[in-house]
Formats: structure tokens, sequence, C-alpha cells
């Protein structure tokens, strides 16, 4: 009940919700002056006793709601599934080695998409060597555990390992016959001012590109495809995609962590142009449109 809720906002079971990852929700009306009022805290009748996600994921078919809460104690992530009447299933733990920043995931059609980001929270280190409570460990891989979306535990999570990253926000995802497909925002080094807080006016740090990673369910073999230059965030679809094979993303352009100047179409039935080394109209990018000087804008919700 201390959160700030001000991250993102989901529409489910005829109740707008306001979001941010350290708490639960907070249900809103929409006065007809345009004002904002805040109805209260939403628990799910007490089940939901974790945090819950800025970044739920709905079926457009079937209309129910996936999400999931981490926390810095075990379980560190757990995942949730709500009925499209807005009745929160039982919790289904997920183990992994520690505690870490997971602010994002996905879904296709009967899958669930966890990522394990070595984007870890380490309070020893932080008292230790006066540092952040966060640490990027650049030994570790990037690991994604692809879950049957309406599991009752993690037994049959399989999980996939790809180079060092970290994810911020995720486009979308589907299954391609024995592949589950991944469109993302990739983050080689994470600046752990920013993830603390700080804000910088360079992108030192902060080189997000598209990416396509691709997990075989069959095979366990896991790969990954650049899709963009520097620097992109903030993907979104169509919605009545989600976990569903769509054409089109639409992300922003950054010139910093807090400055976005631009939006930018990808198609992704196009194939990327070689040798850029910077955002231009060509190849997969079919269009860009800048704000203009001293305009800056948020994600382009479609």
């Amino acid at each position: 009940g201390n959160g700030t809720a001000n991250t993102a906002l989901v529409y489910h079971h005829g109740k707008l919700l306001a979001l941010s990852e350290a708490d639960k929700p907070y249900a809103l009306k929409v006065l007809e002056d345009g004002d904002l009022q805040t109805l209260g805290m939403l628990d799910y009748d007490k089940r939901l006793l974790h945090s819950f996600t800025a970044h739920p994921k709905v079926d457009p078919v079937t209309g129910e709601m996936f999400t999931f809460g981490y926390a810095h104690e075990p379980p560190y992530i757990t995942y949730r599934v709500i009925s499209k009447d807005g009745i929160m299933q039982d919790p289904v733990p997920i183990t992994i080695p520690e505690a870490i920043m997971m602010h994002d995931f996905a879904i296709t059609e009967n899958y669930a998409i966890m990522m394990d980001l070595p984007l870890c929270f380490r309070p020893k280190e932080m008292v230790k060597n006066n540092q952040l409570a966060f640490t990027f460990d650049t030994t570790k891989k990037a690991r994604f555990g692809v879950l049957p979306r309406y599991a009752k535990s993690e037994a049959l999570i399989r999980w996939f390992e790809l180079p060092n990253c970290f994810i911020f926000h995720n486009a979308n995802a589907w299954e391609e016959g024995d592949e589950v497909v991944l469109i993302t925002c990739r983050l080689p080094h994470p600046d752990l001012d920013m993830v603390n807080g700080e804000v910088k006016e360079n992108l030192e740090n902060f080189s997000n590109e598209l990416y396509e990673m691709r997990f075989n369910m069959k095979s366990g073999a896991a790969s990954q495809k650049k899709l963009s230059e520097s620097s992109v965030d903030f993907p979104r679809i169509n919605e009545n995609y989600t976990g569903r094979k769509q054409r089109y993303v639409y992300g922003t352009t950054l010139n910093s962590i807090a400055k976005v100047t631009g939006i930018i179409k990808f198609d992704l039935h196009a194939e990327p142009e070689t040798g850029k080394k910077q955002l231009e109209v060509g190849g997969n990018v079919q269009g860009i449109f800048d704000l203009g000087p001293g305009r800056f804008g948020s994600e382009a919700v479609f």
C-alpha cells in the first residue's frame, strides 16, 4: 500500500488499474470532467500477497490476464493467471538462483516467458562496497524460462540461455513451429544509476536495440538476431495480436534515458539494413516521426 502506481495502466474485467511493480494494483475511475478518482488497492479477495508487475498481459481472445511479481526473498518470482471474470488463480512460484529485477515478461497462446537476467539484488555488496543494491553480473548468461501458461507448478518450465544482457520491455511473443519467438528491446549493459532512479543526459549505457529471440522447444536451442540500431525502447503492438504473430512494432527513439525524441515503426516482414550506425528509414524501419526540438514524449500506445 505504499507504491507509486505511476508506471502503466491496464483495463481488465471492467476495471482500470494503475500499476507499479513494487506494489499491488490500484483501481481508478475516470470522472466526466476527465479527472481521476482512486477507488482503492486491489488484492483479488486477499489472494494477491506479493507485488504485481506494471506490464501484465491480457489475452485478446480468452480475456484472461497474466501477471507476475518479483521479490527480494524466495520465491523470487511468482506467476499468476487471472480469469476473464477477475478471479486470481493459485500462485506458481518460479525457482531461480537469486533475487533479480524482472520488469516485464511475455505470453504466447500456450506459454509464458519468464526472464532470469543478471541484474541481481545483492544488499551485502551494497553495504560492503558502498554501491547500489542491484549489481549487473557480467559473468552470468541471460536465462529465459518458457512455462506452459496454465501450469500449476514450475515442473514443466524449460530454461534457455543467451548471451548476457538486460531487458526492460518486450514487444510480443508467439509460437512458430517448434519455436517460441520473442521480440524485445535488448540492453547489453544496463546503467546502474538509471536502475537506481538517477537520470543522465547521455546514452552511454542505454544502447537498447530491437532483437528477435527464438527458443526451440524440441531441440532446446536458443538464438537471437539484431533487428535495429540503438536506441529503441518501450515497444508496443496492436494488442489484438498479444501472444500471436504480428507484423509491426511501434517503439520510441531516445537520446537519453529520460528523453523520448520520436516514434519508430518496424516491419518484421522486412530484413534490417546492414551497415547502419543509427536509426534511419529503410529495411525494416518503415517510418520515424521526430517530435521536433524541445519536444519529448512517451511510449506509443497503439
